[in-house]
């Protein structure tokens, strides 16, 4: 249950992203020989000033908590938020509240150098922190890219940023080999993503999954959505019929959509295509938006990853 709320917390998220500001690129002033003071841009175009290099992290979202720890500075995170369950020694580190109603007191109290939030729900809480006297960067992306520039961006702010080009460039390496694969094939499946069954919604342009679907070589078949998500109708669905079905892997198994009624006249149920993902793969904006990537361009094109 606390998964399911999750992916609904994340879709809560992305559909209040329309009014953000995206990521600008990071600049420095008045740097002392050793580096500080230093001013970064955050993602809603904040100017985040750093007078030292900051030794004390609170997260309040999974996907920068995976941030810090892949750049090598789990130890630094002296709190997170409830979901923030990757990788496991984020599970020991101290509960700071949950996504949507971080415990302000317990914050206070460790002392963190600087706060971490995402965008949308969580943008509510930058003027209780900063009236509070805590410094707070804002880290969010829409898209693939733009996690790359969140990684860089965090390595700036956590003082790893020979980390972080490391891990970019192998992010990089590993996207390119994906789009090398694909250029060699002509064909482009169509592809529907269940992100939710009742009411049935998916994801459209502006969404991650949207953009690892086509990244990955196909073609979403709700690419004319007028949000990132929203409802689908069965009678749409069946209209246009997807080659393959993809749904995540904390509603339903592919076994469960086949033997919906209605569902067996579809051309992925028919050929077998149907699959699920694991949803942090597709939704988090981490390093492992990846692996995600990966493991649907092996779906929609496994002719190419023999």
């Amino acid at each position: 249950m606390k998964k399911v709320l999750a992916v609904l917390l994340c879709i809560m998220l992305i559909l209040s992203l329309s009014s953000c500001t995206k990521s600008a690129p990071d600049t420095s002033q008045g740097k002392t020989e050793e580096g500080y003071p230093l001013t970064v841009t955050d993602s809603l175009g904040r100017e985040v000033v750093l007078e030292k290099a900051p030794q004390k992290f609170v997260s309040l979202s999974p996907a920068i908590t995976e941030i810090l720890f892949a750049l090598g500075a789990g130890e630094q995170v002296i709190g997170v938020s409830e979901y923030c369950d990757y990788p496991e020694e984020a599970l020991e580190k101290p509960k700071m509240g949950d996504f949507t109603n971080p415990n302000f007191e317990v914050i206070l109290e460790a002392e963190p150098d600087i706060i971490f939030v995402a965008a949308g729900i969580q943008e509510d809480f930058i003027n209780r922190f900063s009236e509070l006297g805590v410094q707070i960067a804002v880290l969010d992306a829409e898209n693939v890219e733009q996690v790359l520039e969140n990684i860089e961006l965090a390595g700036k702010i956590a003082n790893r940023n020979t980390e972080a080009k490391e891990l970019k460039e192998e992010l990089q390496d590993r996207i390119q080999t994906v789009k090398e694969k694909i250029a060699a094939t002509d064909t482009t499946p169509s592809v529907f993503f269940e992100v939710w069954d009742d009411p049935l919604m998916t994801a459209g342009p502006g969404s991650f999954i949207h953009d690892l679907i086509e990244l990955a070589g196909g073609k979403n078949i709700a690419e004319d959505l007028p949000e990132r998500f929203a409802e689908f109708s069965k009678e749409l669905l069946l209209e246009r019929d997807p080659d393959i079905y993809l749904l995540n892997n904390h509603t339903h198994t592919p076994e469960e959509v086949k033997t919906r009624p209605g569902y067996a006249q579809l051309k992925a149920v028919q050929s077998g295509l149907v699959y699920s993902i694991e949803d942090d793969l597709v939704t988090l904006p981490g390093p492992r938006i990846v692996d995600g990537l990966e493991q649907m361009a092996q779906i929609i094109h496994p002719e190419l990853f023999e």
